[in-house]
């Protein structure tokens, strides 16, 4: 569903509210077993990082169906819920649901410009890629069923270039292990300074943002 000009604007809103108070807690969990930095310089170092994801952000990962309106997916706000894969442990991320669930029915596209970094099996994230885009955010899609090439590390990708598509691999030590999840695509935003080297944010807003900026796709 579109929103209309004034609900986007409020949705605009919302969210940079809500990061505002997200990056309070980035900037404590960030602090923690480190020199005290003044509170000021540290806010703004991570509003800076947050603004580079913006700058990066171009399509929603999951394109609108041009021949099946059914095809749709859904998410919800599961920052830090407890997955217990291997042990107990918050979700980085945010997960999008499909409505059909078939495994290499989805099409995912690439959020931003930027150049593979990361590419074929984790146990976790079953055939994932990640991407560190121009602004120096890592973009990460995990579970997928297969790649739409056979990326390198290096290659060059574009905004709205197709990765690959949505399946449920992963959570096995066996490369191609599926079947312990339902179908979905696993997106997780990085940032890093000379401090810390990987540090998750929450890709739900920016995902909320993007709805409004979805590809058209032919897959049915």
């Amino acid at each position: 569903m579109r929103l209309s000009t004034a609900s986007y604007g409020l949705l605009l809103i919302c969210v940079c509210l809500i990061i505002r108070l997200e990056l309070s807690w980035l900037t404590a969990y960030s602090r923690r077993g480190q020199a005290e930095a003044p509170a000021a310089e540290q806010a703004r170092e991570y509003y800076e990082l947050y603004e580079n994801i913006w700058k990066d952000l171009v399509y929603f990962p999951i394109p609108e169906s041009t021949e099946d309106p059914e095809a749709e997916v859904s998410f919800e706000n599961s920052w830090m819920f407890e997955r217990t894969y291997g042990g107990s442990y918050g979700h980085e991320g945010t997960d999008l649901m499909p409505s059909v669930e078939k495994s290499g029915y989805y099409p995912v596209l690439s959020m931003t410009d930027g150049v593979v970094e990361n590419i074929g099996w984790l146990e976790k994230g079953g055939w994932r890629i990640g991407i560190r885009s121009v602004h120096d955010v890592y973009f990460y899609y995990a579970h997928l069923s297969s790649y739409a090439e056979e990326f390198r590390k290096g290659d060059v990708v574009s905004a709205g270039q197709l990765l690959g598509y949505m399946g449920d691999t992963g959570y096995g030590k066996e490369e191609g292990t599926t079947g312990q999840f339902p179908v979905h695509l696993h997106v997780g935003i990085y940032v890093r300074n000379e401090e810390i080297p990987e540090l998750a944010v929450n890709p739900y807003w920016f995902l909320r943002y993007l709805e409004q900026h979805k590809l058209k796709y032919s897959f049915s």
